[in-house]
Formats: C-alpha cells, structure tokens, sequence
C-alpha cells in the first residue's frame, strides 16, 4: 500500500512540474490546484510511513488540506474556464467555509466531534488510523456534495449558454466531474482502505492538462492570416493596443447592445461576408458581448499579444479602427 502512496505522490509531483512547463498564463486557482494535489497526496503517504499517532494524525492533516480546498479550486477553475461572472466575495466566502470546514476534519485526538475516538496502527508495516466517526463526520460529504452540485450547475450553465471555448470544452469539464463523483462513490462503497480520491486528483489534473494541451493546439493549428494582414498588424501595433485598451463601448439607453440572438446572427453572416477564421470569429464574439482583452485571452487560454492581433485582423477585414466603429456598423447592420 505504501508503494501506491508512493507512485500517486511522484506523479502528482510529475504532473506539477509539466504543468508550470506547459503554463503560459500563470493561471492562479489552476495553480493552487496542481500544488495542493502534491500536497494531499504528501500527506497520505506520510500517513503510511507513520509510527506514532501525533505522526499520523499531523499527515492526516496535510491530506485534508488538499481534500477540503481541491474542490474550490476545481470550481473557481471550471467558473474562469466557462467564463462565468461571479462576485469578488465568492472566494473569499468560500475560503472562510473552506477553513471552517478543515479545522473540523482535523479536530481528531482534540475534540470528539469529527472521530469520536481515534487511535494507531501498523498493518504489514503501513500506517493507518483506526476511526470512529463522530457527529460532524458527515458534515464533509455534505460539503462534497455541495460542490458537485456547484459545479454541475457551472457546466450546465456552460453548455445551455455556449460560453466554453467550443463543445470538447464542456464535454471535458463534464469527464472531470464525474470522473471525481464515480471514484469517490467507489470509495464510500466498497469500504476499501485505499484513498481513491488521490487518484481521483490525478485523473482531474491529467484531463485539465490534456484539455489545456487541446486548446493550445487549437490556437496553433488554426489557419493563418495572409501576409498583408500580419503585416498590417506589426506596421501598427501601438495603434492596436491604443483601441483594444479601455475603448468606449456603445449603450442605447444604458442597455446591452445586442443580445445573445443578435450577435448568433452577426457571426454567422459576417464569418461569411468578411471570411473570419474560427478564432477571429471567437474572439469577435467576446468583443461584442464587450469583455476586455485581459479577459478574452484568460478564456481562450492564449496570450493577450495574440488577442491584440486577432482584434487588428478583425478589424481591418471588417473595416474600421475600433471597437465604437464596429458596434456602429454592427448596429448598422443589423437595422437592415
């Protein structure tokens, strides 16, 4: 047993390493989720190396750590991938629920309350804690279970809207979560002394690489601008970054713009009529739903020099020099 402790915690160490290889955006909540899972998975395998309860009990807790904040970080992380809005008090709270909720799972050989009682034992020379769960042990399936449920609301949302970069966005985030719920479920069934859920973190940070890995190829793979259009982008890139940074954005009656319809049939037509390529038709769409550059190459998972020249393509297929120009001609056309 120790030897599976051993192999999860060198491949979350693996995993770790090629992320902050791989990672161009330095994405703060999908950082945090790849360090804390090389944490948990520290911790269970110094459980099982163990000789003293203090000792075990002390790696019992660096496990929880990760057990209790992954789940946050996995929502906060499906909620940027999705392009969900959210409030800026939403992680604080979450992170206040989450410590409340880590000093409960780590009160045992202290107060009665999450194992009644809890004592040591080596079994074949692995460590283990014998248990008896206390009234507030069932606090942390509820906890669980209240992010299953808040991320299953974010990918449905993702899916009804279409917010996520294309339909294998949302089908992955859908694979992650219910690859976590089938393995816990395994888990809690089958009684087994193994911590599934140490492979279940791997499994979530295996499919959030070769998601991240997919969207790179994406990007990389999609047709190039000719020429005239690149060089139009390098001849005048600071008056690029003039119009794509706090550009004035056009209200009628301080009201959006267009709605979600209006802007399916500006796509479809103007992919055609100005012969955008896929990204640039990804990227106007964010444009005219009005989010930032800093944004749109956040959910895109690219750079904002690269969202800088998709916008100057854009605009010169279209045929104006910035964002007012094109919600002009946007509303233009769409009176017609």
């Amino acid at each position: 047993m120790t030897l599976f402790y051993v192999i999860t915690f060198a491949v979350s160490l693996l995993m770790l390493l090629v992320y902050f290889i791989i990672d161009r955006k330095r994405d703060i909540w999908l950082r945090l989720l790849f360090i804390f899972v090389a944490i948990s998975n520290a911790g269970y395998l110094a459980l099982s190396l163990s000789r003293s309860l203090t000792a075990a009990l002390l790696s019992n807790a660096v496990a929880y750590l990760g057990n209790v904040f992954l789940p946050f970080f996995l929502l906060m992380m499906v909620i940027q991938l999705s392009y969900v809005r959210y409030s800026k008090r939403l992680p604080i709270i979450l992170i206040v629920l989450n410590t409340v909720m880590f000093l409960i799972a780590t009160s045992g050989g202290y107060l009665p309350i999450y194992y009644k009682e809890v004592s040591f034992e080596i079994v074949e020379g692995v460590g283990h804690l014998v248990k008896v769960y206390g009234p507030l042990h069932c606090v942390y399936k509820y906890y669980l279970f209240g992010y299953f449920i808040a991320i299953s609301t974010v990918i449905c949302y993702t899916a009804i809207k279409k917010t996520a970069v294309s339909t294998k966005h949302t089908a992955f985030l859908a694979i992650v979560l219910l690859g976590n719920i089938a393995l816990w479920l395994v888990e809690n069934l089958t009684g087994t002394k193994y911590e599934f859920l140490t492979i279940s973190y791997l499994m979530t940070e295996g499919l959030i690489l070769l998601l991240y890995g997919i969207l790179q190829d994406y990007e990389a793979a999609e047709p190039a601008s000719d020429s005239s259009d690149l060089a139009y982008a390098d001849a005048d890139e600071h008056l690029t970054v003039e119009m794509v940074q706090e550009e004035p954005v056009v209200f009628v009656d301080n009201q959006q713009v267009f709605s979600d319809e209006q802007i399916k049939n500006l796509l479809e037509n103007w992919n055609v009529i100005y012969a955008l390529t896929q990204r640039e038709a990804e990227v106007l769409k964010f444009i005219l739903e009005k989010r930032k550059r800093k944004d749109i190459a956040q959910v895109l998972f690219v750079t904002e020099s690269t969202i800088k020249k998709h916008t100057s393509n854009i605009y010169k297929k279209i045929g104006v020099a910035n964002r007012t120009e094109l919600f002009e001609k946007a509303n233009t056309y769409l009176m017609k």
